[in-house]
């Protein structure tokens, strides 16, 4: 069978077109006789993430990133699935997490996945949890700001004290601080001099403070004879005697309550002197029958006592 010219033409076309794709997807880092798995993952931001950027897990490239799609949800907001196409020797549990991060300080994006362990396992298609890690730069311009705006609110606040404190300082003021100053330089000067001179007392042991620690010496030992004094009648107190006097207190004193306890219950003369009310009426109508009887007898004495020389007796 004989080619033409224009077939031979074509089948070169053709072969060249496919060299291309094939050469264009071996420059993407894809392969086209591998069935690798492909999953995704939702992101709010991607950090600058762009597809044909390597997938990793534990430092090992195991994949790359295939597209990033953008989806517009009802109330307008944004996020993105990125899809990512993984080796299919590797196995992992679905719990694993898609992470973004930036390997180095100038490097771009990557994808890393972090391993969780436990059933089920990921299969082909499955969406994994989405994450991503803040870079150095943006680590530090997040620190940097926070820290940025409370160095200017401190700076108002010292600009605002600034500001009292001239208000405050006034020249009059300032006068009386340095009258205030001048005050406290003479107060400690006066001090200083009363320090000398009692050092000066001191060392020359002058005879009136001698006198005074003399005075307070015999004092001191004054305290101490009394203090033993009281102390030796303190030993020479016979105890055993002290006691038995204290012992015959308390008797006498329980006694006492006896006989009082008796009184009241009525007990004896005194208790139905105190208890009887009809006795204490009667000794009271007696009392008051003798008093008129000794007032009668001091009124009208002839009635009651009668005296004759010849032995009769008159009655009135």
């Amino acid at each position: 069978m004989k080619f033409t010219k224009e077939i031979k033409a074509g089948l070169i076309a053709i072969l060249a077109i496919i060299g291309f794709v094939f050469l264009f997807q071996f420059m993407k880092g894809k392969s086209l006789f591998t069935t690798d798995n492909i999953f995704y993952a939702k992101f709010d931001n991607v950090e600058g993430l762009a597809a044909s950027n390597p997938v990793s897990i534990n430092g090992l490239k195991v994949g790359q990133v295939d597209k990033i799609i953008p989806v517009t949800e009802k109330d307008g907001r944004i996020h993105f699935v990125v899809k990512v196409i993984i080796d299919d020797n590797f196995e992992f549990s679905k719990k694993s997490t898609l992470e973004i991060f930036e390997p180095g300080l100038m490097s771009g994006k990557e994808m890393r996945l972090n391993l969780q362990y436990g059933r089920p396992m990921a299969k082909d298609g499955d969406t994994l949890s989405g994450s991503f890690q803040l870079s150095m730069m943006n680590n530090i311009s997040s620190q940097v700001g926070p820290v940025k705006d409370q160095l200017q609110t401190v700076l108002k606040r010292v600009d605002s004290l600034t500001n009292n404190a001239n208000k405050i300082f006034d020249e009059q003021n300032r006068a009386e601080i340095r009258e205030l100053l001048n005050n406290l330089n003479r107060t400690v000067a006066a001090f200083e001099v009363t320090s000398r001179q009692t050092n000066s007392l001191l060392a020359n042991s002058d005879p009136r403070i001698q006198k005074v620690l003399d005075n307070a010496n015999l004092a001191t030992l004054s305290a101490k004879a009394a203090i033993d004094k009281y102390g030796r009648v303190a030993d020479e107190v016979d105890v055993k005697k002290l006691n038995n006097t204290i012992d015959k207190l308390s008797l006498t004193a329980d006694k006492m309550n006896g006989i009082i306890s008796g009184i009241q219950n009525g007990e004896g003369s005194l208790g139905k002197l105190t208890k009887d009310e009809q006795l204490y009426d009667n000794l009271n109508q007696t009392a008051e029958n003798m008093n008129k009887l000794v007032e009668d007898l001091k009124a009208n004495p002839k009635r009651y006592l009668n005296f004759s020389v010849f032995g009769k007796n008159n009655k009135d």
